[in-house]
């Protein structure tokens, strides 16, 4: 009996769904003929299914004929002209294992051509459209050149899940190199590119699960050939809440390519899938490039069953690619080194060896002894290029020495030729020898920066776990990933500091200053480096570090931090900004170059007071008020600092905090001018505001963030005040 009539795990609406996915008649008896080749009854029962289906899509169909637009709902497959939110769909362009991808063309806000892609007609299972959300997902952490971004996503009016891609107008990356005639050199230049867009992948916590050449696209921009990674559509984020999926949708249908899966994919042990399942397939899509087939034949694959595709895969070694050259017939081989613009003599022998090894070691069954990364994998295919030792090849001296001599023709031609003169002399013999030990040098520093990138990749990868363990409120869990990771290590960008932001307010909550401020340090860190504009949406930021390193009682870091504000924002030209800075540079008192720095900041709020004509009762224009006052009080001109403070108390926006920070700076204004009666009035004054609002519920920190620091701060300085004052 056939696989699909025993199997319990094929039954008959998977069979059934597989069918009617297929395009043309063609195919789908090809489907029965495999499939039912043995069970006629089960031919039959499929047949009158797929009867009715026809006949149900032909009424609807006829139902809606001639209508000026027509619904997705009824049609399925979506015809030309269908709209789907803000696009309108002009074509198909292809499709996935779950998904159809059409051109589409944006209406609102932009007019631009994209790429949608949705659940096909007959694959909305609860599963598959858990893969598709995950895909969407993932492709939303993306931000590299070379992988295909994300635009949009939403859902169609019956609920199915789309997203919009970037369009990309390429071709896959196997026909191009072809087309091109690209040379051994180019071809591993643009696999290079591809492995350091996947390690991005992996650095966000993603794995694409299906590397294959159609999802390598390729495209012409200025002149230069750029790879496109697209389709992570059976992406698994590795911290995700979809971490028990397996990679069989059922009996011999494959989450991936057979021809590039990994022994761990075929296994089924989707629990056990990790990043170096992405580096068996790009060891796999390496293999096309360099020899023109994949390691195993994907029409010997299409004949087999699903347990002997297993089989294959699990315990069959890939050929070489050299052995693959050697054994091709004169006219294939011609071919083939034609694309490759070399010799039919020297196709082989380029292979051979280095990327013959490099290949077995990325496609290794055991992957303990793969690359550690794609960004490993990269580094060896780099060192090949630059005639440098690859790790994949144990090392040797007389290896070492040629490739040195490789590195190095003219210097050894010349020592060559003084060798023969000295006639054996130890010259030659000695020069070679240093030589020899600098490269052996220089491939113990690759090897330690291949750590040092390691390193990186999994600080990425914490970051982008920690990210997604706070959505889902686990903070302990996501503390422990980012505790060990110094702020001046985390990856700059928007989801670190989002990640950041959130473990500080949630050690603040709970009155730990010091993992606070540890934590609100990697927020300012990060975000001032991911961004880059002058706008306070970034400054804003230096705020609760600035806070809660003074709570903590760790000057040496606030002073830190205070160095790397004035350097990043000391030449804004952003009054908010200039606000921000110089409160958070001033909570503790700052010495004289600290505070000249800052007087360009305090020229440019003053230019802005000068701006408004004096208008007072705006909350912003109170703030930068105060900020003016306290960096006259920094400096000794209390008469100056006592005037600002009084227009900033003048303004009719409410808000208790800044009248309670206010009135503590002015406390010690006035201690320094020995009015101590009104000193202690103000402080007395501070204190009751700021007790009343401790004493209240919620916490301070369940308002609009930008607020609870204002309340630590007005703690802060009214301690400064008791200090200075007395009490």
């Amino acid at each position: 009996m056939s696989e699909a009539r025993t199997s319990p795990q094929a039954p008959l609406k998977v069979l059934f769904d597989s069918l009617i996915a297929l395009d043309g008649r063609e195919e789908r008896e090809a489907f029965l003929d495999f499939t039912c080749r043995e069970d006629p009854e089960l031919r039959a029962r499929l047949e009158r299914l797929l009867a009715l289906h026809t006949q149900a899509d032909d009424f609807f169909n006829g139902a809606k004929s001639g209508a000026e637009e027509v619904p997705e709902e009824v049609t399925g497959e979506e015809a030309e002209g269908t709209r789907i939110g803000r696009y309108r769909l002009l074509g198909r362009l292809g499709e996935g294992g779950c998904g159809v991808v059409y051109l589409a063309e944006q209406q609102e806000p932009v007019k631009r051509r994209v790429a949608l892609k949705i659940i096909r007609l007959g694959m909305d299972t609860e599963n598959v459209i858990a893969r598709f959300e995950m895909e969407r997902q993932a492709l939303a952490m993306m931000d590299h050149p070379n992988i295909a971004r994300v635009l949009d996503v939403g859902a169609t009016r019956t609920g199915r899940p789309y997203f919009v891609m970037q369009l990309v107008d390429g071709e896959k990356i196997t026909d191009f190199c072809d087309q091109k005639r690209l040379g051994l050199a180019e071809r591993l230049r643009l696999f290079i590119r591809i492995c350091q867009a996947v390690q991005h992948a992996h650095q966000k916590g993603v794995i694409h699960r299906d590397i294959k050449p159609s999802n390598i696209l390729i495209w012409e921009h200025d002149g230069e050939a750029v790879p496109k990674v697209i389709d992570f559509g059976i992406a698994k984020a590795t911290e995700s809440s979809l971490e028990g999926h397996v990679t069989y949708t059922a009996e011999g249908h494959f989450i991936g390519t057979p021809s590039y899966m990994s022994p761990e994919q075929a296994a089924g042990r989707g629990l056990d899938v990790d990043t170096r399942t992405d580096v068996y397939s790009l060891g796999s899509l390496l293999h096309e490039l360099l020899c023109g087939r994949p390691p195993f034949d994907p029409a010997a694959l299409r004949e087999m069953g699903a347990d002997e595709v297993q089989r294959t895969l699990l315990d069959v070694d890939p050929p070489k690619p050299s052995s693959v050259i050697e054994s091709m017939d004169p006219a294939e081989l011609a071919e083939v080194a034609a694309r490759r613009a070399c010799e039919v003599s020297r196709l082989a022998a380029a292979v051979r060896d280095d990327l013959d090894r490099i290949v077995c070691k990325a496609m290794a069954k055991d992957r303990q002894q793969r690359y550690s990364g794609a960004d490993a994998l990269a580094a060896d295919v780099s060192c090949f290029l630059n005639d440098e030792p690859v790790s994949a090849r144990p090392p040797g001296g007389l290896y070492r020495l040629r490739k040195l001599v490789r590195r190095n023709k003219v210097v050894f031609g010349t020592g060559a030729v003084v060798f023969a003169s000295l006639v054996l002399g130890l010259g030659g013999a000695t020069a070679m020898y240093f030589r020899a030990n600098r490269a052996r040098e220089a491939a113990e520093q690759a090897r330690a920066n291949e750590a040092e990138l390691r390193q990186k990749a999994e600080v990425g990868r914490n970051i982008a776990r920690a990210a997604v363990l706070v959505r889902h409120g686990r903070f302990d869990e996501a503390d422990g990933l980012m505790g060990w990771i110094p702020p001046s290590q985390a990856e700059p960008s928007l989801e670190s500091a989002d990640t950041f932001r959130a473990l500080g307010i949630w050690h603040g909550r709970e009155g730990r200053w010091r993992k606070a401020a540890d934590r609100f340090a990697g927020l300012a860190y990060s975000l001032s480096s991911a961004d880059t504009t002058d706008t306070d949406a970034v400054s804003l930021n230096l705020q609760p570090a600035a806070t809660a390193f003074c709570e903590a009682g760790d000057v040496e870091g606030y002073q830190r931090l205070r160095s790397m504000a004035v350097e990043r924002f000391g030449q804004t030209t952003h009054p908010v900004v200039a606000e921000q800075v110089v409160k958070a540079c001033l909570l503790r008192a700052a010495d004289d170059e600290v505070l000249s720095r800052l007087a360009r900041l305090e020229d440019l709020m003053l230019d802005a007071e000068k701006a408004t004509g004096g208008v007072t009762g705006d909350n912003l224009v109170a703030w930068r008020e105060f900020a003016i006052a306290l960096m006259e009080f920094r400096k000794g001109n209390y008469n100056e600092a006592l005037q600002w403070l009084t227009r900033c108390m003048a303004s009719t926006s409410e808000n208790p905090a800044r009248t309670a920070i206010a009135l503590a700076v002015r406390s010690m204004v006035f201690g320094h001018q020995n009015r101590r009666i009104e000193a202690a009035h103000d402080m007395e004054r501070a204190e009751s505001i700021v007790a009343q609002r401790f004493a209240r519920e919620p916490s301070i920190f369940d308002e609009w963030e930008p607020v609870w620091q204002d309340w630590i701060n007005a703690r802060l300085l009214i301690r400064e005040a008791e200090a200075a004052v007395g009490k």
